[in-house]
């Protein structure tokens, strides 16, 4: 089963309990950046450390229903097996902290407690203090839901991996972000992170590069195409024609018409010869609908297409809410 992460309700009113009201909260939060393994993973990943993590123990801890704070190899058991989990999914485990710092966490909870015995702290040459990590919020504000599972799914070290959630960031218009991806990828030898690095605002070889994510999400793994539709779409509404009219042949796919006719649109207006066939077929279609009551629909359907468009989070139609 999934961890539900908790925070403590009347505890977090006792002064003395602050500390440990922290600890179960960075806790909480350890495991949502670790990608929210749950209590079975946590309890595998756990056999090879100092303590096997059991579900039940875990489930209290993390509710808040312990009044103590838990014992240091517990807490070290945790930390790494969430590091772990991290690891498995291709997550950078730096964001989760190192061990030193963890250990101050759980001393500060210790401290409040009578006879606590304190474990010492554990010999590192990491820094003290844990570096400051992203929020799974603001990490869905720069990635969507699409690309928060491409996030999930990526390895750190390989340099396509990183250009692709570099060229998200930058299409999605959080280029801070997307610049230490693009030295990541430039770092793993990935030949167009240079470019992008040195001219951020270079929108059209970035569209590019999702159009080609896209095409391949679509031609090399089969069942993914909500995927594709997600970088067809971060290309064609950075101005790629042929992303447009892939993403209209998707919709169309999916029983989507309407939207399918926008993109069409989109495509036939840049010229796209197979996109001006399939919209004028489109337009011929709706004006011998017999719920079709607008006189010229074809010509009201593109003024109207490019006004309507719903944008990629606000509609279920759209290949980031369909996942």
């Amino acid at each position: 089963m999934k961890i539900t992460h908790f925070r403590l309700g009347a505890m977090a009113e006792q002064p003395r309990d602050a500390a440990l009201c922290t600890l179960v909260d960075q806790l909480n939060e350890l495991v949502t950046l670790a990608g929210s393994p749950s209590l079975s993973d946590l309890r595998k990943f756990s056999r090879s450390s100092s303590r096997e993590l059991a579900e039940s123990t875990t489930h209290d801890i993390l509710a808040g229903k312990r009044k103590r704070a838990p014992e240091w190899p517990w807490v070290f058991s945790f930390v790494t097996a969430c590091r772990t989990a991290a690891e498995q999914t291709g997550l950078d485990v730096q964001p989760l902290g190192d061990i030193k710092a963890w250990h101050h966490l759980w001393r500060a909870a210790r401290d409040n407690q009578p006879n606590s015995v304190i474990a010492p702290p554990p010999s590192s040459d990491e820094h003290e203090e844990a570096p400051t990590s992203p929020s799974r919020e603001y990490l869905l504000r720069v990635f969507g839901r699409c690309g928060i599972r491409v996030l999930f799914a990526s390895d750190p070290r390989n340099a396509q991996d990183c250009m692709r959630l570099a060229v998200i960031a930058l299409l999605r218009d959080w280029p801070e972000d997307a610049r230490s991806w693009l030295h990541r990828a430039h770092d793993a030898g990935h030949p167009q992170a240079a470019e992008l690095l040195e001219h951020p605002q270079h929108r059209p070889l970035a569209a590019h590069l999702a159009y080609q994510f896209g095409r391949d999400f679509q031609q090399q793994r089969p069942g993914h195409l909500s995927m594709a539709m997600f970088f067809y779409r971060l290309a064609g509404d950075s101005g790629h024609v042929e992303a447009a009219y892939q993403l209209g042949l998707a919709h169309r796919s999916r029983g989507e018409p309407w939207v399918a006719a926008s993109w069409f649109s989109r495509a036939a207006l840049d010229g796209h010869p197979a996109a001006i066939a399939e919209f004028a077929d489109a337009s011929d279609q709706f004006t011998h609908s017999p719920w079709q009551a607008t006189e010229n629909p074809s010509h009201n359907w593109l003024q109207a297409s490019d006004r309507h468009e719903p944008s990629p989070e606000r509609t279920a139609t759209t290949p980031d809410d369909s996942t």
